[in-house]
């Protein structure tokens, strides 16, 4: 019995692994930007901020010189105690003060679309206080939304992957996830996830999701949502959202500590309704989507993969499946994301450091008990 217990549970880590290589081939074709827009489509730009007035100037600037005309900018002075709104005030940007209330992005939002509404022809646009970003990218948000898209998410990418070997680690998983799993969702017509950040949403998307919710991971709640709701979350890999990773050991666990907790609450609330879904209607893309919410980090099942090669390899324990199976299994999913990298034009000196990202595996354990320690 303990056996066909062991050798289930290894193959189940060996059909995530080869479902995700699977899945992971559909993000190697790059996505054809939409057709030019009206350019004339309503954007409402909410930037929640709390304390955020050593950084919010640049995320300011960029949408000031935009040369988009449709667009209202709002920055949201969450329970600020310092110049944020100030700040705002002062570049010509309207800052609307929430001074108390739940903690949290999606409580925030909440409240700001509960006291001003969207208009029916307007569509919400989110951006964190210390992103950068590019040139054009709110033209290319609207005509993703004109093009019939009504929930978008751009390319998260990463302000300063040579701040620590913590953020380059990051990076890597940034660049590898945006391809081989946010691209390849998108191109095999499922949904992305949303990041939290250069999402987009029209206003009648809003109102059949019921808005945002009050979860710790309020942009994976709306996502899921979305995908129970039938509506698509499209991928804008061209358009590049950069923010600033953690750099030091401390912050990186605490902050993938409320990820992960956020994720299993909304698994709780949700994985049931998705695969009850996926059953009736059929659909690989509501199992996928449930399937995200359960399974652990692509790096993780790699390093997992790796523990079975080694105790298979010096125990040759009858518990255990072949060492070739594992061994085989351990290197292909360590050496796959190279080619999508150099896909993605990362540079060389970055993808030499690609098994920095066995260091962020190792520490899925303890986040995970961080996570239900602390939330």
């Amino acid at each position: 019995m303990l056996r066909v217990l062991a050798k289930t549970a290894q193959m189940i880590v060996l059909a995530i692994a080869g479902y995700n290589t699977v899945v992971a081939l559909w993000g190697w074709r790059n996505r054809p930007p939409a057709a030019a827009g009206s350019g004339r489509r309503r954007l409402r730009i909410v930037v929640p901020a709390h304390d955020e007035e050593t950084v919010i100037s640049g995320i300011l600037d960029d949408l000031a010189s935009d040369p988009y005309p449709a667009a209202n900018v709002v920055v949201l002075a969450d329970r600020c105690t310092d110049q944020t709104a100030e700040v705002a005030a002062g570049r010509g940007v309207r800052a609307v003060e929430r001074s108390s209330g739940d903690g949290g992005k999606g409580a925030a939002l909440s409240w700001y679309l509960d006291a001003y509404p969207l208009d029916r022809d307007e569509a919400l646009v989110v951006f964190d206080a210390d992103n950068r970003l590019p040139d054009g990218v709110l033209v290319r948000i609207a005509d993703e939304l004109d093009a019939g898209h009504e929930v978008v998410q751009c390319y998260l990418d990463v302000e300063n992957p040579d701040g620590s070997v913590l953020a380059t680690a990051s990076a890597m998983t940034y660049w590898a996830g945006n391809r081989m799993v946010q691209l390849a969702r998108d191109n095999l017509g499922w949904s992305a996830d949303l990041g939290g950040t250069g999402m987009a949403f029209t206003a009648e998307a809003l109102d059949r999701l019921g808005g945002f919710g009050s979860s710790l991971t309020e942009d994976q709640e709306i996502g899921v949502r979305a995908a129970l709701a039938d509506i698509r979350v499209a991928w804008l890999h061209d358009v590049r959202i950069r923010d600033e990773k953690p750099t030091d050991l401390t912050t990186t666990v605490r902050q993938r500590s409320r990820w992960m907790a956020g994720k299993r609450d909304v698994a709780r609330l949700y994985l049931q309704p998705l695969w009850s879904a996926a059953i009736e209607r059929r659909s690989v893309r509501l199992f996928d989507q449930g399937l995200r919410l359960v399974q652990p980090g692509r790096s993780f099942v790699a390093l997992l993969s790796g523990a079975f090669a080694v105790a298979a390899v010096t125990t040759r324990s009858r518990l255990l499946l072949s060492p070739r199976v594992w061994l085989a299994a351990t290197v292909w999913q360590f050496v796959q994301p190279i080619p999508f990298l150099l896909r993605d034009g990362v540079p060389l000196r970055y993808v030499a450091r690609y098994p920095l990202v066995t260091f962020l595996a190792t520490l899925w354990i303890p986040i995970r008990l961080l996570s239900c320690l602390l939330y």
